[in-house]
């Protein structure tokens, strides 16, 4: 099949202008009608590279486009003339040529046209819906003196300074202008139609980088911010990467997932690419030329012009360079887009303005077929579709351990309902295989040991015909491994640098940022900062069991988030603290939404007074610690009895110590412990010999001191108003006044923990604040 070829080089080979495109010989190879004459294909043939587009979109499925290439090229055959000057091929191969090419069209629009007909009139019949390479599908007109006229006296009326990118008003960005108000007119207006769903998305990540707000003009150019965008040279998406450098700027691309498909990952993965390249070149147009052909031949052209001696020392610029035709017109084109979609009512543009749909998101550890999650929600498939772009194929992925799902609004309570109810697909291994001549799909089946219905629905086919050379996806079922009895791998962690993002630690440990948000609960639109600590394998996605609730709750059962719940109130529901909560469910950084599954921690509530701690239930441990003691304070009293009557009072007012044996549970802290038993996190490291350490592990024994004497007066309580600070949350300023968020949280009302800069909080508390 052809490969990655340089845009237009269809237009340039039908065209006498230009630099002409040096001959090739290829064979065609798809068995015809007359095996024994093999057709010879000529590179510089409209029809013959046309053709091979047809093909190309046909295996990728991109009927439409398929169909629209292998008309034209069917077009082209017929008024195509013999020219021994640019032909590579003899007279005689020509004469085969023009006999068997039109049996070939045929018989691909034959396999075409019945799968164009099942998609029911979708917008993916539409050519520009499924733009091969932006404004670029459309042939050029070049404007005459009068229009050039008429467009200048406007762009004098024009300031300059209203644009973020540098821009010259001459003649290549005015005849720009012109093309995409004439001919391509359709195309500018649906793209600057579609623009409007993603203007939020897209600035907001440029404001966020500093970048210029009009570089999202680039994206219109390449895709006409078509997500569903794929172009001959194997580009796709929104920002149209070709596979390599998706994969090298964080976007996975497999045969489950796209994320070149990705708006938001693809947006930040072209910003990125963009950033580096100006960090280069110093020269937003110099950043853009090489976004589109490379920067290694922008280094090298500048590097040329550098080295001729009548250049000097001046900069060079975009307008300096003699670059690929393409290009030539891609950065002007650019900067008349932003001059369109800045003056669109004097363009005579009519824009509809567009809202990309409301979503819940849900992790899924298993591989479901859409269908099967759009029968339980009762949406349709193709609406799950659309919501999930980078899905190229029936299901989601099973060679991933999670994957971020996007749901139709409102929808993710059935979803979490009926998660046990949906089937999930039951192989654990996917073997490609490749088609042979002869081959029937039945044939195929039997050598796997699979059904022919799954195959077909693995590779999405509607008929059971295969065609040689098509490589199949073969579903295999997998026993699972027994124990191998050695301990699970060690969770590796990362603490996150300046400089860093999720992108950057993809690559460094070379997995994907999906599975680093999945992973670390990173919200979509959130990044990493500077001293964040995140997991970079896979952690223990499963939950631990807890330990039976105050509240009935079935073993390893959790509670399901309803409408209207607040972590605070789910903590008082279970007689939980609100910290110990959010601490096990991740609720410091991750906003409760309905469906969310919670667990609930174990938590005994510590004896009111010291003196009863054996007859309210505490560990036998504890028991014999205070019984021991008691015995102690027993014989000393006696001693005490011989002596004077001032040493007896003296003896009275000792308070009698006390030491409990405590095992560590898992969500304990060293702050929780010495509130339930009513000490200082101090003590207990003195205690234990801990030095200025707070790290404890699960089963770990901890001495906890203790009094029996009465308790003092309590200390005068004082209500004061705190101001939150910037980078201040609840956790700082509850060990600053040395209360609990819990408290916080019920003092001020707050249904999580997240608080605002500036926001007042009021606190009741003994300790003064520091200065």
């Amino acid at each position: 099949m052809l490969s990655a070829c340089a845009p237009k080089q269809a237009k340039l080979a039908a065209s006498s202008q230009g630099k002409p495109i040096q001959a090739e010989k290829v064979s065609i190879d798809v068995p015809g009608p007359n095996p024994g004459k093999e057709i010879v294909g000529d590179s510089t043939r409209p029809s013959w590279v046309y053709y091979q587009y047809g093909l190309q979109a046909m295996d990728n499925n991109q009927w439409a486009v398929s169909k629209h290439y292998l008309e034209e090229s069917l077009r082209l055959l017929v008024t195509e003339k013999y020219d021994s000057t640019k032909s590579g091929l003899s007279r005689f191969e020509d004469s085969i040529y023009k006999m068997q090419m039109p049996v070939r069209i045929v018989q691909a629009l034959e396999e075409v046209y019945p799968n164009l007909s099942e998609q029911d009139g979708s917008d993916s019949t539409s050519t520009d819906s499924l733009s091969i390479d932006g404004v670029d599908a459309y042939d050029e007109n070049a404007a005459d003196s009068a229009s050039m006229r008429v467009i200048e006296n406007f762009l004098d009326t024009v300031d300059a300074g209203r644009f973020s990118l540098p821009i010259r008003f001459n003649e290549r960005v005015m005849q720009e202008i012109y093309y995409m108000t004439t001919t391509a007119r359709g195309f500018i207006t649906r793209s600057l139609t579609r623009k409007t769903a993603y203007d939020s998305l897209i600035y907001t990540k440029l404001a966020q980088k500093r970048m210029p707000r009009d570089l999202i003009y680039l994206a219109l150019v390449e895709s006409g911010f078509n997500v569903k965008a794929y172009s001959r040279a194997k580009a796709a998406g929104m920002w149209q990467f070709i596979p390599e450098t998706g994969i090298r700027y964080g976007l996975e691309v497999d045969f489950w997932v796209d994320m070149r498909r990705n708006p938001e990952m693809a947006t930040e993965a072209a910003l990125s690419y963009l950033s580096t390249l100006y960090a280069e070149f110093g020269d937003w147009l110099l950043s853009m030329a090489a976004y589109n052909c490379g920067e290694g031949r922008i280094r090298r052209l500048i590097r040329e012009k550098k080295a001729d001696s009548t250049w000097g020392n001046r900069p060079v610029t975009y307008w300096d360079l003699q670059l690929p035709q393409e290009t030539m017109h891609y950065v002007p084109r650019i900067l008349a887009a932003m001059v369109i979609g800045h003056y669109p009512n004097h363009y005579d543009v009519s824009i509809t303005k567009r809202q990309l749909p409301a979503y819940d998101t849900v992790t899924v550890y298993d591989s479901f077929s859409l269908d099967e999650i759009a029968k339980f929600l009762k949406v349709p498939e193709d609406t799950l579709r659309t919501l999930n772009m980078e899905l190229t194929m029936w299901c989601t992925p099973p060679n991933r351990d999670a994957y971020l799902l996007r749901l139709p609004y409102g929808t993710r309570a059935a979803f979490v309902q009926n998660y046990d109810r949906m089937e999930k697909n039951g192989f654990s291994s996917w073997k490609e295989h490749k088609v042979r001549k002869g081959e029937s799909i039945g044939v195929i089946a039997q050598q796997y040991g699979v059904r022919v219905a799954e195959i077909q629905r693995a590779n999405d086919l509607k008929k059971t015909k295969l065609k040689p050379g098509r490589t199949l996806l073969i579903p295999i079922k997998v026993a699972p491994r027994r124990s191998t009895g050695k301990k699970p791998t060690k969770v590796r962690t990362y603490v996150v640098q300046l400089g860093d993002n999720l992108a950057s630690i993809s690559r460094r440990f070379g997995i994907s940022q999906e599975s680093l948000r999945v992973w670390n609960n990173i919200e979509a639109g959130y990044n990493v900062k500077k001293g964040d600590t995140i997991f970079v394998s896979k952690p223990d996605l499963k939950p631990t069991s807890f330990v039976q609730q105050r509240v009935a709750l079935k073993k390893g059962e959790k509670y399901v988030v309803k409408a209207g719940d607040t972590y605070a109130e789910i903590a008082k529901k279970y007689k939980v603290p609100v910290f110990l909560l959010l601490q096990a469910n991740s609720g410091f950084t991750k906003r409760l939404t309905i469906g969310d599954s919670l667990a609930i921690p174990a938590y005994v509530r510590p004896p009111r007074k010291m003196s009863k701690a054996v007859e309210e239930d505490v560990p036998v441990e504890v028991a014999k610690a205070v019984e021991t003691d008691s015995k102690k304070s027993s014989k000393s009293s006696k001693k005490s009895a011989e002596k004077p009557a001032e040493s007896a009072k003296s003896s009275k007012k000792a308070p009698v110590s006390t030491t409990i044996i405590y095992t560590v549970e898992a969500g304990d802290n060293l702050f929780a412990i010495a509130k339930k038993y009513s000490t200082t996190v101090a003590a207990i490291r003195e205690m234990n010999d801990m030095g200025n350490s707070s790290n404890i592990k699960v089963g770990q024994k901890l001495k906890i001191p203790g009094s029996a004497a009465p308790a003092p007066s309590a200390p005068k309580v004082e209500e004061i108003t705190h101001v939150v600070k910037k980078g201040e949350g609840l956790w700082d300023i509850s060990r600053q006044y040395g209360v609990t968020i819990e408290d916080i949280v019920k003092w001020n009302g707050l249904k999580d923990t997240k608080i605002k800069i500036n926001e007042k909080l009021k606190i009741k508390t003994t300790k003064k604040p520091k200065k």
